[in-house]
C-alpha cells in the first residue's frame, strides 16, 4: 500500500512540474510511478466498476477513443483516457495516475486506452479489458516494427485464450479474420457501397494476399487501400457480414452518414475519419448507449490535437494534419481534394525515432494527387525538408512553387503569407507539438493584434 501512495504521490509532483513548465506531461509521470511501483497499473484498473476498453490499429486509433470517450462523457460517466494519444505503457500509466486521488482508491466507470499495435501483448498483461477494438492495419514505420504480419501475429498471439470481445473492421481483410484465429467473440463494422468508392486501386495495399490460403485478393469494390468488398477466389474468405453498417455516407462540407438506424453528422473531414466514427458508434452501442446521445456526441466533438484541428491567423485558416504513413498520407490528399478553395501545403517531414528513420515511405503514397488539389505553394520543412521537395518535384510539382524552409516556424509563416485561401500542416509525429504550438502562438498574436486595432479604431 506505501509503495502504491508514494508512486502515486510522485507521479503527480512530477505531471504538476511539467504541467508549469509548459511541457507535455503524458509519459515522465507514468515511467517515474513505475520505476516505484512496478504493478502500479495494474493496480488502479482495478478501479474501473464497468468495462475497460483497448482500441489499436495503425490509422485512426485516437481519433475514434477520442470521439468513444466524448460519447461516454455525454452520457455522464467518469473515466480515465490516454486522451493525448502517449499509448504505451508509460503513457496510459500516466493517464491513470492523474485521474486518481492519493490512495489509489478513486473509482470510474470506464477506461478507454489507446494503444501502439506492438504494446497490445503487454497492455493485455497488466488490464483486464472487455472490448478490443482494431482499426485497421497498414504499413508503418517498418525500421521500428519490422513487416505487418509479425505485429498482426503479436496481437493474435496476446488475444487467445482471453475472455474478451473483439471490435473489427469488416472492411480490412488484414483485420478481419482475427475472431476466426482466436476463438473469440467478435463484432463487425464496415461500410456498403458509397459514392467515393473505385473499381481499381492505385495506392499500396497491405495483405494483397489471403491470410488463409495464400491467393491473391480480389475485390468487388474499394473504398480505400485495402479497404472494400474483398474475397478470396480460392478459399472463399471474404468480409464478414457487419453488425454495424455504414451507408449514405456524405463527405462534402463535413461527415454525413447512417450507422444502422443512427444518422451522424459532423464537422469533420475525409472518408478515414467516417470509419473512425463508424468503430466509435460501433463500441457505444454495445456499451448500451442510446442513439440520442452518440448522435450528439459525435455532433458535438472537435478534432484532438493534429487530427484536422482549425487555427485562424490573420483571417486564413491553417489545418493541422497529422501524416504517417503511406495511407494516412493518401487520405489526406483525398480530403484536401474535397476543399475546393485554393491552398497552401506545408509539410514537416522528421525522421526521429518516434516516426521511424526510414522515410522512403513517402514514394509509396500516391502524392501525385497533389496536382488536383487547387494548391498555390508547397512550403517543405522539418529534418528531411529536402527529401519531401525531392518528391514532390517529382510528383509534378513546379519547382517555383516548392519552398524549403527547413525550420518550421518559418515554414509555417511562409504557408500563411502565401496567397491560398487556407493553409494545410501536414506534419509526421515529432514535429506534431511543436507546429501545434507555432500555431497557438500566431493565432494568438494575431487575435491580440486585431482586438489592439479595433480599441485604437474606436478612440
Amino acid at each position: 500500500m506505501l509503495r502504491k501512495i508514494i508512486a502515486i504521490m510522485l507521479g503527480k509532483i512530477v505531471w504538476f512540474i511539467l504541467k508549469i513548465l509548459g511541457r507535455q506531461a503524458t509519459v515522465l509521470p507514468g515511467r517515474v510511478a513505475r520505476l516505484i511501483d512496478r504493478d502500479i497499473l495494474k493496480k488502479l484498473s482495478r478501479n474501473i466498476s464497468e468495462e475497460i476498453i483497448v482500441i489499436t490499429g495503425t490509422n485512426g486509433k485516437t481519433t475514434t477513443s477520442n470521439m468513444l470517450a466524448g460519447i461516454l462523457k455525454e452520457k455522464g460517466y467518469r473515466i480515465v483516457h490516454n486522451q493525448a494519444g502517449a499509448n504505451m505503457l508509460t503513457g496510459i500509466t500516466t493517464a491513470f495516475i492523474k485521474e486518481t486521488d492519493i490512495k489509489g482508491r478513486k473509482k470510474h466507470h470506464y477506461a478507454i486506452l489507446e494503444t501502439d499495435e506492438a504494446n497490445v501483448p503487454l497492455l493485455l498483461n497488466e488490464v483486464k479489458p472487455r472490448m478490443i477494438l482494431i482499426t485497421n492495419f497498414f504499413r508503418d514505420q517498418l525500421d521500428r516494427y519490422g513487416e505487418l504480419d509479425h505485429t498482426v501475429r503479436l496481437i493474435k498471439e496476446s488475444i487467445k485464450g482471453k475472455s474478451l470481445e473483439l471490435v473489427l473492421n469488416a472492411d480490412d481483410p488484414m483485420v478481419a479474420h482475427l475472431a476466426s484465429d482466436t476463438g473469440a467473440t467478435a463484432w463487425y463494422y464496415g461500410f456498403s457501397d458509397t459514392d467515393y468508392d473505385s473499381l481499381e486501386s492505385r495506392e499500396s495495399r497491405e495483405g494483397r494476399y489471403c491470410i488463409f490460403c495464400g491467393h491473391e485478393i480480389s475485390y468487388r469494390r474499394y473504398h480505400y487501400a485495402q479497404l472494400g468488398s474483398f474475397f478470396c477466389p480460392k478459399c472463399g474468405y471474404h468480409n464478414p457480414e457487419p453488425h454495424f453498417t455504414g451507408y449514405d455516407l456524405s463527405l462534402q462540407g463535413g461527415i454525413s452518414l447512417r450507422i444502422n438506424d443512427l444518422k451522424i453528422t459532423s464537422s469533420y473531414q475525409g472518408f478515414y475519419n467516417a470509419y473512425n466514427i463508424l468503430a466509435a458508434v460501433a463500441a457505444a452501442k454495445l456499451l448500451g448507449i442510446e442513439n440520442e446521445v452518440i448522435e450528439q456526441a459525435i455532433k458535438k466533438y472537435l478534432p484532438p490535437s493534429g487530427r484536422m484541428e482549425t487555427f485562424i491567423i490573420n483571417g486564413k485558416p491553417a489545418v493541422l494534419v497529422l501524416v504517417k504513413n503511406p495511407t494516412g498520407l493518401n487520405q489526406t490528399l483525398h480530403t484536401l481534394q474535397y476543399d475546393k478553395r485554393s491552398k497552401d501545403v506545408f509539410f514537416a517531414l522528421n525522421d526521429n525515432a518516434a516516426d521511424g528513420r526510414d522515410v522512403s515511405w513517402i514514394w509509396d503514397a500516391d502524392v501525385e494527387m497533389i496536382n488536383d488539389i487547387n494548391y498555390k505553394m508547397v512550403i517543405c520543412s522539418g529534418k528531411r525538408s529536402g527529401d519531401i521537395a525531392v518528391r514532390m518535384k517529382y510528383a509534378g510539382v513546379d519547382s517555383e512553387r516548392i519552398i524549403i524552409r527547413t525550420l518550421l516556424k518559418e515554414g509555417i509563416e511562409e504557408a500563411l503569407r502565401s496567397e491560398g485561401e487556407t493553409a494545410y500542416i501536414l506534419s509526421t509525429y515529432t514535429a506534431l507539438f511543436a507546429c501545434r504550438d507555432i500555431l497557438q502562438e500566431l493565432q494568438t498574436s494575431a487575435s491580440a493584434g486585431e482586438k489592439g486595432s479595433k480599441s485604437l479604431s474606436a478612440v
